[in-house]
Order: C-alpha cells, then structure tokens, then sequence
C-alpha cells in the first residue's frame, strides 16, 4: 500500500523520538520497539543484507559514547547505546528505501520545512552529477596533456572546477530568472493526503505511544 510521504515522515519522526526518549535499562520496551522495523524490512522486497550492513557504518561513531560505558564497567549500558543507534539507522534507511528523495524533500517542504534547504537540495541532486562528469573531464583533458599526479595539480583542478561550477550556475540561475523562476520548483504531482492516511498515521501513532509509556 502507496502511503503519503508525509504520512510516512510523521511515523518515522514518532518513531524516532520514541526510541531516543528510552533510558538505559528498559531493555524490554526496547526489544519491542525494535521489533517494529525489524519486521517491517522482513516483509519488504528491499535487500535485507545490504540495509543491515549499511546500518552498521553508524556503529564505529556510537562507539564513542559507548566506550564511556565499558570504562565504567557497564557492558549492558553499551549494548543499549549501540542498539539504539542502529535501529534509529535501519529505521531511516528503509524510509528512504520506501520513498524517493524527492518524495521526502516533497513531504518536508509540506511539513514546513525551510524553502532555501528544499530547494538548495533539490539543485545538488539534479546537479551533482554534472559536477562529476565536469570533474572527469577535467581530469581526463589534463592526463591527455602528461599531467603527472601530485598535489599542486590536484588543488589546481580543483580550483578550476569550483571556477566552472559557479559559472555554469550563474548561467542556470538567468535562465531560470528568465522563465519565471520565483524561489520554488513547479511541483507536476501534487501530493494528495487520502482517508487511509489518516487511518495509517492514527493507528501507527498509537501503536508507538502504546509501546513507550504502556510499559
């Protein structure tokens, strides 16, 4: 079932801040909230082994805070420090699996998200991959010429290619100007929030808040 994105960005916010808000300790209510994405990316067509190893690069930065535990000799505490920030992860990593990057920069812009960070990010996904093929051209052209690899190139190149980008979208911005361009991209979907939404959004919060301060 196709649910709003923003529907789906509200459950993950609750979710989210149900599971940040679990003290050291409360190891059932957390197995149980645990639960909930496990068993969602179980019945998903998603590759499971991928988003479980992807999660796990969040690991080495949990660490930090949970080598505070160990030091104190409180293993437990460190399991739930290490626990808890790789669910938050898989959690995310599904959402995003579940729904396009424009889908949830389209929710948060509903949602009431600034308008410069929407759009900012929108012209780095378009154009992010112009810059790269840019930047390897570049490279290419200077090979072709015997250019060796050190650091004085390099930072040249790079000089260069910040040189290009600003020209190329001083150019893009006119152009857009020129079309009637007034700070927000015309949106060709609109987004249409449907009774089973409603139905979903309720029941899930519900289902979360029943978890967190039932037990």
């Amino acid at each position: 079932m196709k649910l709003d994105p923003r529907c789906v960005l509200l459950l993950l916010l609750a979710y989210l801040i149900a599971l940040s808000s679990i003290s050291p300790g409360h190891n059932l209510l957390l197995a149980l909230l645990c639960c909930l994405p496990i068993a969602l990316l179980l019945g998903s067509p998603f590759p499971k082994t991928d988003l479980l190893a992807q999660a796990a690069y969040v690991l080495p930065f949990s660490f930090a805070i949970a080598a505070v535990a160990l030091l104190r000799g409180n293993t437990a505490q460190a399991v739930f420090f290490l626990l808890r920030s790789y669910i938050s992860i898989l959690s995310v990593l599904i959402v995003t699996k579940w729904l396009s990057t424009l889908e949830l920069l389209r929710a948060m812009e509903r949602l009431g998200a600034p308008r410069f960070l929407i759009v900012v990010t929108e012209f780095l996904m378009r154009y992010l991959e112009v810059l790269r093929k840019e930047a390897d051209s570049m490279r290419l052209a200077a090979l072709c010429r015997g250019a060796a690899h050190n650091r004085l190139i390099a930072s040249a190149s790079l000089g260069m290619l910040f040189v290009r980008s600003l020209e190329r979208s001083t150019g893009i911005h006119n152009a857009m100007l020129a079309r009637g361009f007034n700070g927000s991209l015309p949106r060709i979907y609109p987004m249409v929030w449907q009774s089973n939404d409603s139905v979903w959004l309720v029941l899930g919060l519900i289902s979360i808040a029943g978890l967190r301060w039932a037990l």
